[in-house]
This record gives structure tokens, C-alpha cells and sequence, in this order.
């Protein structure tokens, strides 16, 4: 039956996979996930420029492992630098559809098979995902629609002028 959605988890980059699968399969849109350091920036950046160059539209950037959150205090501590995506999402004006807070609880999480939603979903990861979510959703939807009105343009401009 038809999906909703179809999520490919690619290696970061420009490398031989995501490269084929933009040339041999049709992608409704690409989403970046990128972390804070200048080095993940550079890379994403990389794959933005691949994927306009082909032509794949891009949902948004998301920024995994943002921020950490002490658990006594509840500061933010930027581990890793602080707003690559941001500044990403500026740099190409694509949506920029949120961040990720580090959280050892994901990695706990995942070792049981279990995502943080689950296993605490009051956390700030645990909403942070799902805002992200409800975010890239909205993406979706309007990248649909985007497209439905393009395809029914191409469609009207195929058919001949009816005359009487």
C-alpha cells in the first residue's frame, strides 16, 4: 500500500550512497541532522549544496546533541559549540526545525530498544524529539502540497485550450 512517509537513515556527506539513492529513486525532500561542531557543519553543508544541485528539495536541518542540560543546575552547557544548524538553516533559508539535547538517557534507552519517549517522556530530549517531529511533519506537509499545486500546474499547462 502507499506510505506516508518513507525515512532513509544515510551516512553523513556526499559519499556513493546517498548520491545513487538521490539518482536512482524519486525523494520527496531531504531532512539534515547535523551537530554543532564547524566540522558536521562543513559536511551537511556539503550534502545541502549535493542535494540542490539534484534537485531534492530540503525539509529543514535539525542539530542533534545541541546542548546539555545539567541535571542539579538545568543551565545549558554547549559541549560542542553552539547553533551550526542555526546557522545553516540562515545560510540557505531552509526551516530550521530543532534541536536535540545530549542526553544519556537516549543512549540508555536505545541499548534496551527502547526510545526516550518511553522510558522518560517528560525529559527535554523526549520533547525535544517530539517538536522536532511535529515540526518536520508540518515540513512534509507543506512540501506536499507544494507539489500537488505543481503537478496540477504541469497538468493544466499539458491540456490543450477546449474550443467551442
Amino acid at each position: 500500500s502507499d506510505l506516508d512517509y518513507l525515512i532513509v537513515d544515510l551516512p553523513p556527506g556526499t559519499g556513493d550512497i546517498p548520491l545513487t539513492l538521490a539518482q536512482t529513486i524519486p525523494i520527496t525532500g531531504i531532512l539534515v541532522v547535523t551537530t554543532p561542531q564547524d566540522v558536521a557543519s562543513n559536511v551537511a553543508v556539503k550534502a545541502i549544496s549535493m542535494f540542490e544541485k539534484l534537485n531534492v528539495p530540503i525539509i529543514g536541518v535539525v542539530e542533534n546533541m545541541s546542548h546539555f542540560i545539567c541535571p542539579s543546575c538545568n543551565d545549558r552547557h554547549y559541549i560542542f559549540g553552539e547553533g551550526g544548524a542555526k546557522k545553516i538553516s540562515e545560510q540557505f533559508n531552509i526551516p530550521f526545525l530543532g534541536e536535540i539535547p545530549l542526553n544519556s538517557g537516549i543512549m540508555s534507552g536505545s541499548d534496551l530498544g527502547k526510545p526516550i519517549m518511553i522510558t522518560n517522556p517528560d525529559s527535554p530530549s523526549a520533547i525535544a524529539f517530539r517538536s522536532s517531529a511535529k515540526n518536520i511533519a508540518a515540513q512534509c506537509s507543506i512540501l506536499a502540497a507544494k507539489m500537488q499545486e505543481e503537478m496540477k500546474s504541469a497538468d493544466n499547462a499539458e491540456d490543450p485550450p477546449k474550443t467551442n
